[in-house]
């Protein structure tokens, strides 16, 4: 039966329900009824629905609506719930409501957009109280212009439930492309049903049937939960220890869906999360630079950087893995293994009993609102430093409780109550951006201590930065760790190696047993290949083909074909590169990472012209973008159009998420037009944020040109300090006479 249908690489692509189904969770009721009565209640229940009288929450009583200048129009047809609105055309339409996607607090609708594409609504209904200001349409982003041609239109690629939604909210999706090119989708369920966490339950129910459940490992199903962890306070102790070391496999169930993270390879079920997935390491762009929570992470990313995950914590213990609810009220939940005459009193957490900031996830899991109404908590149960927050800028659940109030309030706070605010590894971390040579040898100690996976991967990752000599003994030991994730992050920190020593760090993680490891192993030597022995060639054969069959299934995403195209580019398929640049920009025409790849692809294969064009439509879709601004300007100095590049590229440089380059960039731009003042103090600005970067310093050196100054011999020390390992900089060193 035709259900809906999804739009991958510019054709329409069939979405079927299996004709023999799931084992229906009705199957499972007779012997499960408690689990079952917890399953309806849960959002897992609500994930994806039939758009019914039981499942719509939002008025479709004839409303209308007005955001962003567009006029959408709620309503029925007898059973049907239908949205009139504006299409991807700009010309109004009347869309059917094919399904309801969650409910609480907010229920956005499926959308039959045409040809049976089915893309979800940019208007949500607001499911909270009206006292809470819900009851009401809204749109999901309020404070941008939204309109047909933005990435976030309703009815573009990023709203697309095929490539976008389904895998998480449906039970074993699959894809596959038939004869004629189309992607088809076929899900066993629309919603998550016990079979989306368990797996195939047909051999349970054969032995649940010859009553030999228990005779067989995981009671017939591929897999199972973990065997329960045992917390202990002894006598007079503050904090549970566990009875035995704790294993993954109820993060592997649950992580899937609850991660930023790009799958690998088609089948996950059963395998080790790491094994299935690359997660989202943390970074300034999804993160705050303290590992708190910016954008949307989905829980996993944070939970791994945390204390209690480290000890064997699991979901388990705090959510009911059936109704997701909390397994006890308020403070109960920590109360489980935080001795509550400790930690749930004033003495602790210097609040009044039952008022705002006496629950502990008041302090230790401040919530961000994401999709206008929907807050939702930090897993990391971060502790508050508002000296953090006045250093880097980064939230505390202190002023974001009391607002009107400084960190310097905070801090005096938590002096008048004792508190001593610990170090944190976020200070390292700026190190690293700044690329600060000292900072290998903290990170070092850092590695090698009991830090969570998750931070020492981040911070491996962020040592590419540092001069390749300071972090060779660092990297070998990350590469040695037992935690994949925590190779994985020493193999992206190898990417700052020169290719002999790259290669020679990253050998043995060709055949390393963990999938994304080897995944990333792949990113890290397909730049280097020209540079490559025949020996190492050879090696790479197979790792670089295993990366192309991990990126098969998600092939509809844009951002896949642009990563495939970079690799077939850097292996030198040029052609391979071409096709896949082609169906990137295909399956989302605004995508501003693949606009800017394939302009610079074109622009080395001599389309200056072309590459202008695509560089132009990046500048539209997005005008504030950094890294679109320096490319176009760029394109603009190799046209010849030099005075008009100043402005994007000054541009890119005042952005708060600039880089070293845009500065150094904006500078040569600058002094090459005969504004020597004004490029000096770009790079001193630049200097002044990124104390250490060759570029930044070299070019300021040669552009003071004098021997004497005291600014020179400064940031020649500097460089000498970084190390000759680039001809240009051994050769300034040699040129003013600076003994290595």
């Amino acid at each position: 039966m035709l259900v809906v249908a999804a739009f991958a690489g510019g054709v329409v692509a069939a979405v079927e329900e299996k004709e023999a189904g799931p084992i229906s969770p009705e199957v499972c009721r007779d012997c499960h009824p408690a689990e079952f009565r917890a399953w309806r209640r849960s959002d897992h229940f609500q994930s994806m629905r039939v758009a019914d009288n039981d499942a719509v929450l939002g008025d479709f009583s004839d409303v209308r609506v007005t955001f962003h200048g567009i006029e959408s129009r709620f309503f029925r047809a007898g059973d049907e719930y239908r949205v009139e609105t504006v299409g991807a055309s700009g010309e109004r339409c009347v869309f059917d409501v094919r399904y309801t996607f969650g409910w609480r607090p907010l229920q956005q609708y499926l959308l039959d957009a045409g040809n049976s594409r089915l893309q979800a609504f940019d208007v949500a209904w607001d499911d909270r109280a009206v006292a809470q200001g819900g009851q009401r349409w809204f749109h999901l982003q309020p404070d941008e212009a939204i309109t047909p041609g933005h990435p976030f239109f309703w009815t573009g690629h990023a709203m697309h439930w095929g490539s976008q939604c389904a895998a998480c909210h449906s039970t074993h999706v699959t894809k596959s492309v038939d004869a004629s090119g189309r992607t088809n989708t076929a899900y066993a369920a629309a919603n998550v049903t016990c079979e989306a966490c368990h797996g195939d339950a047909a051999a349970h129910l054969r032995h649940a049937a010859n009553g030999t459940t228990g005779s067989v490992p995981h009671a017939g199903f591929a897999d199972g939960p973990s065997p329960p962890i045992a917390w202990h306070l002894a006598p007079g102790g503050r904090i549970a220890t566990p009875d035995k070391a704790g294993d993954s496999r109820e993060i592997d169930q649950c992580g899937g869906c609850h991660a930023l993270r790009m799958p690998l390879g088609a089948d996950a079920q059963g395998k080790p999360f790491h094994d299935a997935y690359r997660i989202e390491l943390v970074g300034d762009v999804h993160y705050f630079p303290d590992g708190q929570i910016r954008e949307e992470v989905f829980v996993l990313g944070s939970f791994l950087q945390s204390r209690m995950h480290a000890q064997g914590v699991t979901c388990g213990n705090c959510h009911d893995p059936h109704s997701g609810n909390l397994v006890a009220e308020g403070n109960g939940v920590c109360g489980q293994c935080h001795h509550a005459a400790s930690y749930d009193v004033p003495t602790h957490h210097h609040h009044a009993a039952g008022t705002p900031g006496s629950a502990c996830i008041d302090c230790h899991m401040p919530a961000r609102t994401y999709m206008g109404v929907d807050p939702r908590r930090d897993h990391a149960f971060p502790i508050p430093r508002p000296s953090l927050s006045a250093e880097l800028g980064v939230p505390n659940a202190c002023t974001g409780c009391h607002e009107g109030r400084s960190d310097a309030w905070a801090q005096e706070k938590l002096r008048d109550w004792g508190v001593a605010e610990k170090e944190h590894w976020a200070r390292l971390s700026q190190r690293l951006h700044r690329g600060d040579p000292a900072a290998a040898d903290a990170l070092y100690a850092l590695v090698a201590g009991d830090t969570p996976p998750m931070v020492k991967a981040s911070l491996l990752a962020q040592a590419a930065a540092l001069p390749s000599h300071k972090v060779r003994a660092l990297l070998e030991l990350g590469l040695r760790d037992s935690e994949p994730l925590v190779r994985r992050g020493a193999v992206a920190g190898a990417q700052g190696q020169p290719p002999a020593e790259r290669w020679q760090l990253l050998a043995p993680r060709v055949h390393d047993a963990v999938a994304s490891v080897r995944f990333e192993t792949a990113l890290a030597l397909a730049d280097i290949v020209p540079a490559l022995p025949a020996k190492a060639l050879a090696a790479t054969h197979d790792l670089f083909a295993e990366q192309r069959r991990l990126l098969e299934p998600t092939a509809d995403l844009a951002e896949t074909q642009r990563m495939l195209a970079n690799l077939e580019d850097r292996l030198g398929q040029s052609a391979a590169a071409r096709a896949a640049f082609g169906r990137a920009l295909t399956i989302d025409p605004t995508s501003v990472p693949a606009l800017i790849d394939y302009a610079d692809f074109l622009q080395r294969e001599g389309q200056e012209r072309e590459a202008g064009e695509l560089l132009t439509r990046a500048i539209s879709v997005a005008p504030d973008s950094p890294i679109a601004n320096v490319a176009y300007g760029l394109h603009l100095v190799r046209s010849g159009r030099r005075d008009e590049a100043l402005a994007p590229l000054a541009k890119a440089a005042a952005t708060p998420d600039a880089s070293a380059r845009f500065l150094y960039i904006h500078a040569v731009a600058q002094h090459s037009l005969g504004h020597h003042a004004a490029a000096l103090e770009t790079l001193r600005d630049g200097i002044e944020r990124w104390p250490w970067d060759p570029n930044l310093l070299s070019t300021l050196v040669i552009y003071l040109d004098d021997p004497q100054s005291p600014e020179t011999q400064r940031h020649l020390e500097t460089l000498a300090e970084l190390g000759p390992e680039l001809l240009h900089i051994r050769a300034l060193l040699d040129r003013y006479g600076i003994i290595r």
